[in-house]
């Protein structure tokens, strides 16, 4: 019979070797309170002293973070305070600024060369972004360089952000992402988002946008520096943006000549904007819209006018569409309209505004005073040497086909300040403009023609001292290809009877002291044929001098004179022109030197074969002339005075016409005459001369029948020769070479 178990106490399950589990957790438990005690005390200690800037700051010039205190308690999570954060990449400086930020780091990809925050949240954030004076080249790349990677910030309130000029504020949020790789690695943008209210944009101290609503959406695909610089990184990227906002009127101030200065006023009803577009890698999508309404207010002499300006973009297929329009009003004529298309969706970034052109069709019809119209200038000619300036009015209907004027084409403003230079000289004056386009053997052509009622003519030098005044200056461009082609614009300048008001004021063309314009009246013609660049390719220059008085060496002469100009180019570089077919009539030339001349007047007419002339101050010309003169007695005053020749030679002096040629230089201080021969049928004369530092040299030989005179000056010396003339005139040397 078996035996019944014993009574007792239980015998425990557990044992000693039954307490090491709780005891094992309870020191894993203080272990790792003793590492976050630790790595509280470290992490801290690194975020709230010099060592934490010291670690993070090691390229200054590059990149810097500062903030004023931290907390962290976990590792990988931390949160700072009054945080300041400033960059510099290529030419773009930025700063960001935010009252409080919470971020978590992932500590495994560390390991990787990668730092890698999973999340940051920003409070109240600030910035600016600016152009910087130098440029920060990235560094060699590496392809082990150290990675960034921000998977998601998130920004809680733009309170301010300045782009340079610009400066936005506005309430709500704004994530974004982005991974970089250091040292000339890949950038990416991850799909980023931002939505926003109470949105105010303003340029400095003029508001823009106000109390608007926008959404916006930014991508950039991971590429690296050398696919995309600069503003060409958008041809990658996709965003769009949804945005309603208001707009400031545009206040306009007119005084009583129609020139106006216009501001941005906040205070009276707004205008409106609204817009719904997308990019994607280069193009705009179908179905993007853009709508604005911009009230211009307008007052002049206590009127006040009032009107709507309207602006419309709707994006298509195959086309972008624009329209603006402001309609005239029953109070003013100011009015504009403008239909336009552009083929395709497509924008190059940056821009190029030649194939941009060549894809623009549509209408402008323009009516508008502007303050100033500088800018018409160079768009109306686009030559350098032709400038419109001063308030005008502009009136324009333009048709564009594939970025070119249409015949049909029109322009005209009514009164503008124009200024032409053309060789070292300013013309300037009020001018009214007319421009068209027509067509000729089926190529638009465009015609631009300013007609400038009085003008004045001054050295570009010496604008204060006009040498010229004159009315009804025309200036006609005429150019290929339409208004487009006006920088290969060719025109024609003319103008006829300009008063000289001074004409000692032309002396510094002349030869230093050998030759002077002492004075008399003068009128002055044009009508010259200038090159794109407002060169003269031809021309011809009347001058027409009454009463003149001119210092010829050490004699004074006085008479009228006529000059009649042909210039053809020769050489642009040195300034030089062929001056064949130029003419110079004197009439009624006395010598004012009682002993020179008996009260004796004469004419001459000089006509100029073959010779030239080089621009410059003063002037040099070459030339051989033909000479027709009343009688010999002008040329012999050169060389004595009248008692110095023997009494048949004075008995010569009224004894027919004479026809003679010669050779002109001046050039330097000099005037040089070589080569003249002249006679008639019943004596002939060889002479040269050469005045400088108003001293002259020079040969003289006449021949009558047997009877012959040479007469050798050396200033005021002569030598008479009256046996064997003709063997020394023929030994005497040559002034200038034969031609």
């Amino acid at each position: 019979m078996a035996e019944p178990p014993r009574s007792g106490p239980a015998r425990s399950t557990t044992g000693p070797r039954g307490t090491g589990r709780p005891l094992a957790l309870r020191r894993a438990g203080w272990i790792l309170l003793a590492l976050l005690g630790a790595y509280w005390i470290a992490g801290n200690l690194f975020l709230n002293t010099a060592l934490g800037p010291w670690a993070i700051n090691r390229k200054p010039d590059r990149f810097t973070m500062q903030w004023s205190h931290g907390l962290t308690w976990w590792p990988g999570s931390a949160m700072l305070w009054n945080v300041e954060l400033r960059g510099h990449v290529r030419r773009v400086a930025w700063t960001a600024r935010t009252k409080r930020g919470r971020g978590h780091l992932a500590l495994w990809p560390l390991l990787q060369r990668e730092l890698r925050l999973t999340s940051i949240d920003a409070v109240d954030v600030s910035g600016e972004v600016r152009r910087a004076d130098e440029d920060k080249r990235p560094p060699p790349p590496r392809p082990d360089a150290w990675a960034l990677r921000f998977d998601r910030i998130v920004a809680h309130g733009l309170r301010e952000v300045d782009l340079g000029p610009l400066r936005l504020s506005a309430e709500g949020e704004a994530r974004v992402g982005f991974y970089k790789q250091l040292r000339g690695g890949p950038l990416e943008i991850y799909p980023s988002e931002a939505r926003l209210t109470a949105l105010d944009l303003a340029w400095g101290e003029q508001a823009l946008l106000q109390g608007g609503r926008a959404e916006a959406r930014f991508a950039l695909p991971r590429h690296r520096p050398d696919e995309a610089i600069g503003i060409a990184k958008l041809m990658l990227a996709e965003a769009s943006l949804d945005l309603d906002t208001t707009l400031p009127a545009l206040a306009v101030d007119l005084d009583a000549d129609g020139r106006i200065a216009g501001r941005f006023d906040a205070a009276t009803e707004p205008g409106t904007l609204k817009t719904r577009l997308t990019w994607r890698r280069g193009a705009l999508v179908s179905g993007g819209t853009l709508a604005a309404q911009l009230p211009l207010r307008a007052s002049r002499a206590g009127s006040h006018l009032a009107n709507t300006l309207t602006l419309g973009l709707a994006v298509h297929d195959e086309a972008i569409a624009f329209d603006l329009d402001l309609p005239r009003d029953t109070h003013d004529p100011r009015s504009l309209q403008a239909h336009l298309r552009l083929d395709g969706t497509g924008l190059a970034l940056p821009p190029d505004a030649a194939a941009l052109a060549r894809r623009l069709h549509g209408e402008i019809a323009i009516d508008w005073p502007f303050e100033s119209l500088a800018w018409l200038g160079p768009w109306l000619t686009r030559v350098p040497w032709l400038q419109l300036d001063g308030a005008g009015a502009v009136r324009a209907q333009l048709a564009i086909r594939a970025g070119r004027f249409q015949p049909g084409s029109t322009l005209s403003v009514p009164a503008v300040a124009a200024a032409a230079t053309v060789a070292g000289h300013r013309f300037s004056g009020r001018a009214h403009a007319d421009g068209r386009v027509v067509e000729r053997d089926g190529q638009a052509v465009a015609e631009v023609a300013l007609a400038i009622e009085r003008f004045d003519v001054a050295a570009a030098d010496a604008l204060d001292r006009p040498l010229v005044q004159g009315r009804d200056l025309r200036i006609d461009l005429t150019a290929p290809e339409g208004l487009d082609g006006l920088g290969a614009a060719h025109a024609q300048l003319r103008f006829e009877q300009a008063e000289v008001p001074d004409l000692r004021a032309f002396n510094v063309y002349l030869p230093d002291a050998d030759l002077r314009l002492l004075g008399g009246r003068s009128r002055l013609s044009g009508d010259l044929a200038l090159d794109a660049a407002g060169e003269i390719a031809t021309g011809r220059v009347r001058v027409e001098g009454r009463d003149g008085r001119v210092r010829f060496g050490r004699l004074s002469f006085a008479g009228d004179f006529d000059l009649d100009g042909r210039l053809t180019r020769a050489d642009l570089a040195a300034g030089r022109f062929d001056l064949d077919g130029s003419t110079l009539r004197l009439d009624r030339v006395q010598v004012l030197d009682a002993g020179r001349s008996a009260g004796e007047r004469w004419w001459a007419r000089i006509g100029v074969t073959r010779g030239h002339v080089v621009a410059g101050r003063p002037l040099s010309l070459h030339g051989r002339a033909a000479i027709e003169m009343e009688n010999i007695g002008l040329l012999l005053t050169l060389f004595a005075q009248r008692k110095d020749y023997p009494r048949w030679v004075l008995g010569l002096a009224d004894k027919g016409r004479l026809h003679a040629t010669g050779q002109m230089q001046v050039k330097g201080d000099s005037i040089v005459f070589d080569h003249v021969e002249a006679a008639n049928d019943r004596f002939d004369v060889k002479a040269r001369l050469r005045i400088a530092d108003a001293r002259a040299y020079g040969d003289l030989l006449l021949r009558w029948g047997v009877l012959a005179l040479g007469i050798e000056l050396r200033d005021e010396e002569r030598d008479l020769h009256l046996i064997g003339a003709k063997d020394w005139y023929a030994e005497r040397p040559s002034l200038l070479p034969a031609r």
